[in-house]
């Protein structure tokens, strides 16, 4: 196994960018049923 000094950090930026999209996809949703279901009242 050959040993590297000037190895990059790897990042997953897309997978972070995508776990990140998810959450504010989730917070929409869950504040439009809300906000829905406060108009009900």
């Amino acid at each position: 196994m050959q040993e590297s000094n000037n190895q990059e950090k790897f990042v997953p930026r897309g997978a972070i960018a995508f776990f990140a999209l998810l959450v504010v996809l989730g917070l929409i949703i869950w504040f439009g049923i809300y906000f829905l279901m406060l108009s009900r009242i």
